[in-house]
């Protein structure tokens, strides 16, 4: 069928069945806590059973109203982070949903770097989240540059299908420079390096989060509708490893600088300069994707120091758009990102362009 994963090309190499009497210490840690984890939640998370325990084979984390500590509401987060890691690979779960105003379930992934990196550099890939609506289910990345409100992402909607009343299956296929969401083996969207503002990082070790949360800036707040206690049920997660990937495939090569431009133009008040780059691989083909960074001396306020490169290897405009009082301009670039590549800037033609109105 069109759009659904190709099955024999994955092998299962990590789950939980959740079969056990208790949660498996040996994949499952905590996050607790209250203070609105960055969106303004109302609940607290635990480590007690009421929010957190297995019921007949299934994990059950249950949002509850109730007076805990300073809160008005608890619930329960789980994750993987310094236990199981994986990078690549599909990573689903199949799950029943709670619903309600303001009743907002996850199932995401960070990356393990987040203690060194912060977020969003580490990158995050929600493989599902619900605000409540038991038709609608959202799939997005969070990095660098394309973070909250910004993220790259869809949403599924399932017309006459509730993902409250039943369990669903809920999956990302995570391939080198690309990202699939499907919803019970539906693909429903792709996202590539291409399709991003910022850098794309997540080619390194990811780390699995299962949360509910109560409130926050997205789904709002629970009103007289909402009904507590709410429950995320999760019957497993598994993990597969993708057995057509091949050492060639993880290994892209490096980038370098293989031309350098810049026009300065006379508008009135001050020159503006506009610049653009060449980026090729190690073979000298156009590389499409890459993220360059660079700067300017000589410029104020207003220049754009960030592109992607196109389809033929170039990046810009970047622009200066006002020019101090130094006769010279100069454009210099410092870093140059792209999926599985490495810059090497002892092939650059130049790292910099210098430019003067006397010229």
């Amino acid at each position: 069928m069109p759009g659904t994963p190709e099955r024999e090309r994955w092998e299962l190499i990590w789950s939980d069945e959740f079969d056990g009497e208790t949660i498996n210490t040996e994949n499952w840690t905590y996050d607790t806590g209250a203070g609105g984890w960055g969106n303004n939640e109302l609940q607290n998370y635990t480590e007690r059973e009421e929010n957190a325990r297995i019921e007949d084979g299934i994990l059950v984390i249950e949002a509850r109203e109730e007076k805990y500590k300073a809160s008005d509401y608890t619930s329960a987060r789980l994750k993987t982070q310094e236990l199981q890691t994986w990078t690549y690979g599909r990573v689903e779960a199949r799950l029943q949903l709670p619903t309600g105003q303001g009743v907002w379930s996850a199932f995401w992934m960070l990356g393990e770097d987040i203690s060194s990196s912060g977020w969003p550099q580490c990158g995050e890939i929600d493989i599902m989240e619900n605000i409540g609506d038991p038709n609608t289910v959202y799939g997005t990345v969070h990095g660098p540059g394309y973070s909250g409100g910004d993220g790259v992402g869809s949403s599924y909607y399932a017309s006459g299908t509730s993902f409250a009343d039943e369990f669903h299956t809920y999956a990302i296929e995570w391939l080198p420079g690309e990202v699939s969401w499907f919803v019970d083996d539906l693909l429903y969207n792709t996202i590539s390096d291409s399709d991003v503002s910022g850098v794309w990082v997540y080619d390194h070790d990811f780390f699995i989060i299962l949360n509910l949360a109560v409130g926050g800036l997205w789904p709002g707040y629970p009103d007289e509708t909402t009904v507590f206690p709410q429950q995320l049920l999760v019957d497993y997660i598994r993990v597969y490893r993708d057995t057509e990937l091949t050492i060639e495939d993880l290994q892209g090569g490096s980038v370098h600088i293989a031309e350098m431009t810049m026009e300065l133009e006379d508008v009135g008040e001050a020159w503006q300069g506009t610049a653009y780059l060449t980026v090729v691989d190690q073979s000298g083909n156009p590389v499409e994707g890459a993220v360059v960074s660079a700067g300017w001396v000589g410029a104020k306020t207003g220049s754009i120091n960030e592109a992607k490169t196109d389809e033929r290897g170039i990046a810009g405009p970047f622009i200066a758009q006002k020019i101090s009082s130094k006769k010279e301009l100069s454009f210099c670039v410092s870093n140059i990102s792209k999926t599985l590549y490495d810059y090497d800037k002892g092939l650059n033609v130049q790292n910099c362009v210098f430019r003067s109105p006397e010229e």
